[in-house]
């Protein structure tokens, strides 16, 4: 990660989870909490549009970091060249690039992925529109971050 800079108040009024919008930040930190007579009743978080979204994430590690990567509709393309700490990000014609996942285990016949938002711990790659729902996806593009 590194240090959070400037921030920008979240999406709702009532919040104080705070961003920053600069292409060249990476982080997540939790912050005080708000306590009533020692009782928390909402956490807080100061965190990067490039740790919180899709195309922040990509821009920050290939542009700010220069992480090789690639873009292809070739799922046989992506099976092939992937590495464990990879990361793949799904479009769709209807969500744009709306999805972000890791590769987290290689066997010689299958390539696994780990996934946040569905719960997925090495789940099989092929089966990825099955799980996410996402029959439309058309593109995937790698960010190449494995060893």
């Amino acid at each position: 990660m590194t240090s959070s800079a400037k921030h920008v108040k979240g999406h709702y009024p009532w919040s104080k989870n705070k961003w920053s919008k600069s292409p060249r930040k990476w982080y997540c930190r939790q912050t005080k909490p708000t306590k009533i007579f020692g009782k928390v009743l909402q956490r807080h978080w100061n965190y990067s549009t490039s740790w919180s979204t899709v195309n922040g994430f990509y821009k920050y590690w290939t542009k700010v970091k220069h992480r090789p990567h690639f873009a292809t509709s070739s799922f046989r393309k992506v099976m092939a060249r992937v590495h464990v700490g990879d990361v793949v990000q799904l479009h769709s014609k209807g969500q744009g690039w709306h999805h972000t996942l890791t590769i987290s285990k290689i066997t010689k016949h299958m390539v696994y992925y780990t996934s946040h938002n569905y719960n997925r711990l090495f789940a099989p790659l092929t089966k990825i529109k099955s799980f996410l729902g996402t029959s439309r996806t058309n593109k995937m593009r790698v960010i190449e971050m494995g060893v």
